[in-house]
């Protein structure tokens, strides 16, 4: 089944990363995308009597935003979800899902990097939990050279370039079957230049007891690989890299992604290790907290019933 990245909804907290990803959100027309839904939860604390509540400056800087989305040719429209202690991850999805978006897109930073450190970012568990593709654009904090009072923060890197060199990461798993479904349709478009295919070896145990077996292995993760890089189009087929490591996983993907010079990370959301509902692959998870590079995430096909 083809993945569509027409209608993206844009997850904003109005903070100084939003404004960043308002700059990236033009350059989303590579991904296909020609309709932006813009989604601002705005949790109302009890404290709070709810005739004294007004959500009119989120409103404002929204209208704002769709007028710039709208000069650039993408039909918008802007969602604000305000009640009682909302929880901004669940109401940034289903937002997602009501308004029949087909990806997500959000930041990993936001207002307070202390609360995001101590309690996970609302990135982070949009991440988890989004039953839709969800591609993550990744803010630095840039820190003033003789006033650490001082900071802004600024784009890893622009989505401008995201296309330009995607790094395919797969454990083999139906999920990240699906995901390089993914990336056939970005290379096939012409709009790649160069794909890479990594797999992570992490059978430490099987090269130190057995070499041979580890030498069978790697040959047959080889072999799985060179499956892969025949599917790709003429494009980007003869140019398209094979890596084979073995160690921690995450740690050696944004390793390779960096040595490489690659300027997007695609993978599934959940590997081999995933139990439906209940438990979410770490590796994605850790590869989305420490990337610099943007990273779009496929979650695992849902089950027709849901």
């Amino acid at each position: 089944m083809k993945i569509e990245f027409k209608h993206a909804a844009v997850a904003l907290d109005l903070s100084e990363a939003s404004d960043l990803i308002m700059d990236s959100i033009p350059h989303l027309k590579n991904f296909g995308t020609e309709k932006i839904t813009l989604v601002t939860v705005v949790p109302v604390p009890y404290a709070v009597e709810r005739t004294e509540f007004s959500t009119d400056k989120q409103r404002q800087k929204l209208k704002a935003y769709k007028k710039q989305l709208e000069e650039a040719g993408f039909e918008t429209r802007f969602e604000i979800r305000s009640g009682v202690h909302f929880y901004p991850p669940s109401e940034i999805i289903t937002q997602a899902e009501e308004c029949g978006a087909d990806y997500i897109v959000i930041a990993n930073r936001g207002h307070s990097k202390v609360q995001e450190m101590l309690m996970g970012s609302t990135a982070t568990e949009v991440l988890q939990r989004s039953p839709l593709p969800v591609f993550l654009i990744n803010v630095e904090v840039d820190w003033h050279d003789d006033d650490t009072d001082k900071r802004k923060l600024v784009l890893s890197q622009s989505a401008e370039k995201s296309l330009n060199h995607i790094m395919f990461a797969t454990d083999f798993s139906e999920t990240a079957s699906r995901a390089f479904e993914v990336v056939k349709q970005f290379e096939s478009a012409g709009l790649v230049q160069k794909v890479s295919l990594i797999h992570i070896q992490g059978h430490h145990y099987l090269a130190l007891s057995d070499p041979a077996s580890f030498e069978d292995l790697t040959d047959k993760n080889r072999e799985q690989l060179n499956e892969l890089r025949n599917e790709l189009s003429d494009n980007t087929r003869e140019e398209a890299e094979i890596i084979i490591t073995f160690g921690t996983p995450a740690k050696e993907i944004i390793a390779a992604s960096e040595e490489n010079n690659a300027t997007m990370l695609i993978m599934g959301a959940q590997g081999k290790g995933f139990i439906e509902k209940f438990f979410i692959g770490g590796v994605s998870s850790q590869v989305t907290r420490i990337s610099k590079i943007p990273v779009l995430l496929i979650p695992a096909e849902r089950e027709q019933s849901e």
